[in-house]
């Protein structure tokens, strides 16, 4: 008596344009010396290859050494911890310079500054010597050097803890030693 094999079905899933992704650079067209038997096309009809602009990288916070603006989450004095999620913090010039964006985008003509979000939160300690920073002085004077570097009058962890009630989510340069906070400077939102 022959026994039926089951029969065995290949499904081939072809997923193209679903994606939010940018597309992948196309691949470089073959050499005049491959091995092709068909004829080559002229070389105006060839894609120009381009290297691509530089994509913003944000800053790991969590080990070595590092200074970043950050969007701030929660903030725990009493247990030492915040979330934090990195940012890119540049002025439009800086921005568009930076990422080799074309000089005519809106981004480097009709803005002070630019951020863009990781998307991604990570806890942080908090350094018991850390420093807290406002951009605001108590005699109403402006403490600023740079935006992007927040505030540089000092504030106490009381005072940090106060504003951050009233500031959830708000932006805050910071410094890390060894993936643990050690700065913490208010930086200026109109």
């Amino acid at each position: 008596m022959k026994r039926a094999l089951p029969a065995v079905v290949l499904l081939v899933l072809v997923a193209g344009g679903c994606g939010t992704d940018k597309p992948e650079a196309s691949p470089v067209p073959a050499s005049p010396s491959s091995t092709s038997t068909s004829p080559s096309p002229s070389t105006s009809s060839l894609p120009s290859i381009t290297k691509a602009a530089p994509q913003p990288r944000f800053a790991d916070l969590t080990q070595g050494s590092t200074t970043s603006v950050v969007k701030l989450h929660a903030y725990d004095g009493k247990n030492a911890s915040a979330v934090v999620e990195p940012i890119i913090f540049m002025t439009g010039d800086a921005y568009c310079r930076t990422f080799k964006i074309k000089r005519s985008d809106s981004r480097c003509v009709n803005h002070e500054y630019v951020t863009e979000a990781s998307h991604t939160k990570v806890t942080v300690p908090i350094a018991a010597t850390a420093k807290y920073f406002t951009w605001e002085g108590a005699d109403g004077n402006v403490c600023l050097d740079a935006p992007e570097k927040g505030g540089t009058c000092p504030m106490t962890a009381k005072e940090f803890a106060g504003w951050f009630k009233l500031n959830e989510g708000g932006m805050v340069a910071i410094a890390t030693t060894d993936g643990t906070l050690t700065r913490m400077a208010i930086v200026y939102t109109p």
